[in-house]
């Protein structure tokens, strides 16, 4: 296992963790459910990262672990009425027994071979929870979820849970267990000569990732009260992977600096125009093209690596 880096990891987790108390004190109403989305949906972008940044699998489909839970825990409550540590429990077992179904049929293909099939089953939830209207609502969606506290409250329950589930798949990732993810990334057949079997590995992987992905949508579903179509089509599944690339992929954090970024630009293009998908394309365009490190690479390479060895050279 990795050692802890505390020089390098305390200060972006202390500033984070900062901001994070202090924001409710400061500001808007607007700006706290602003807040509390950006924190659910960077969870939902670092969980798609365990599959995508460190074991090289480009996933479309991770909508689906998202709406899967967000609809399991809407239909207990509202449709059937069960109590909300029921309805949690069947949240958490849905996107866990889906994960080891789309993993059987899809982790023994490569690249976009991968990334075809999980849209693909993706859009299959999609339908199927369209047509279902007498359970999920059909394209109506279902609604009148209550979270039970204010909207402040709220925010400091779901940070709470983004920040330890956050750690959690840190302590992963950093684990030999992570390692091999890594090893697998960077060289198959290596991993496999050293008596592992690749595709057991994918698949703790994905039940990894697709787990803390239904956290994040159950938390999701509380936000506004409803569960809604939109969270089950391919393009909610497209926004992890381009906050991930915009933040970087190969870092810890890449996924919530460019879940920062996706959701404010989103936010105040908006204002201005609608099509503001153009200008985050140009965005995403220029990364890809020149700074494949991402937002946090930049960072990395243009600021904190020439400060760390002038501070070296220093002392």
């Amino acid at each position: 296992m990795e050692k802890f880096n505390l020089k390098k990891s305390a200060p972006p987790f202390a500033l984070a963790l900062f901001v994070v108390i202090l924001f409710p004190f400061l500001g808007t109403s607007y700006g706290v459910y602003l807040m509390v989305k950006i924190g659910i949906l960077s969870l939902y972008a670092i969980a798609f990262n365990v599959l995508f940044g460190y074991c090289g699998l480009l996933s479309f489909g991770h909508a689906l672990f998202f709406s899967g839970s967000a609809y399991a825990i809407a239909i207990s409550l509202v449709v059937f009425d069960l109590p909300l540590w029921a309805g949690i429990g069947i949240a958490l077992a849905v996107p866990v027994a889906s994960s080891l179904v789309v993993g059987f049929l899809s982790l023994r293909h490569r690249e976009i071979h991968f990334a075809m099939i999980t849209l693909a089953l993706s859009m299959l939830f999609w339908g199927i929870v369209v047509k279902s209207r007498n359970v999920t609502g059909g394209e109506d969606g279902l609604a009148g979820i209550s979270r039970g506290m204010s909207v402040k409250s709220f925010y400091f329950l779901s940070y709470g849970v983004v920040f330890f589930c956050a750690g959690v798949i840190y302590r992963i990732v950093k684990s030999d267990f992570g390692l091999l993810l890594r090893g697998i990334r960077e060289n198959e057949v290596r991993i496999k000569f050293s008596g592992h079997s690749i595709m057991k590995l994918r698949i703790a992987a994905m039940v990894v990732s697709a787990l803390f992905t239904g956290i994040a949508g159950i938390l999701w579903t509380f936000v506004d009260g409803t569960a809604t179509p939109s969270i089950c089509h391919w393009s909610f599944s497209a926004i992890p992977v381009i906050a991930t690339l915009i933040g970087g992929p190969q870092s810890f954090a890449g996924p919530v600096v460019g879940t920062v970024v996706y959701v404010l630009a989103e936010d105040i293009i908006t204002k201005y125009t609608m099509y503001w998908q153009v200008f985050l394309g140009v965005l995403i365009l220029a990364i890809v093209l020149f700074f494949r490190g991402g937002v946090v690479g930049i960072v990395t390479e243009k600021l904190l690596s020439p400060a760390f060895k002038r501070a070296k050279g220093g002392t």
